[in-house]
């Protein structure tokens, strides 16, 4: 007796909220911003931009060309950063182990994925890196700061 209680409950509450809503356009001066459009998709996508083009509009950036090429790390560790076409190909060397990466582009950094967690390489002064290994270079880019970055002989 009470399930059946319950499912017509559930049913009665079911067609008053259907029975709530309208299909009406709303009136002029009644829309709230964040609104859909009339003809819009009801959901809502933003179109990515190009993973290679600065969202301030224009040609990739400049910096990201410095990037690329061979870095030296702390110890024997390196990294080798490539391109081609548009997407930027990773490799790390560390503790006698290799390690490869894809990379995008966003802004001045490349995004890459390393043990499912997302990280940004960008460049940096010897100081941002928060490292003191780095003997004098004045170029570098660092991952991790305080752990892992890298400089251009």
């Amino acid at each position: 007796m009470r399930r059946s209680i319950l499912t017509l409950s559930f049913a009665a509450t079911a067609a008053f909220l259907s029975a709530c809503q309208t299909s009406e356009a709303p009136k002029a001066g009644n829309t709230p911003a964040n609104a859909p459009k009339p003809g819009a998709s009801a959901s809502p996508s933003v179109p990515a931009a190009s993973p290679t083009m600065d969202p301030k509009g224009g040609a990739p950036s400049a910096k990201l060309g410095e990037l690329e090429g061979q870095w030296t790390g702390q110890g024997d560790s390196s990294i080798m950063i490539t391109k081609k076409d548009s997407k930027y190909f990773i490799e790390i060397k560390k503790a006698g182990k290799t390690e490869k990466f894809e990379g995008v582009a966003q802004d001045d950094t490349i995004l890459m994925k390393r043990n499912d967690k997302a990280e940004i390489i960008k460049a940096a002064t010897p100081e941002e890196t928060g490292l003191k290994w780095s003997g004098g270079e004045k170029t570098c880019i660092v991952i991790t700061k305080g752990s892992e970055a890298y400089c251009k002989k």
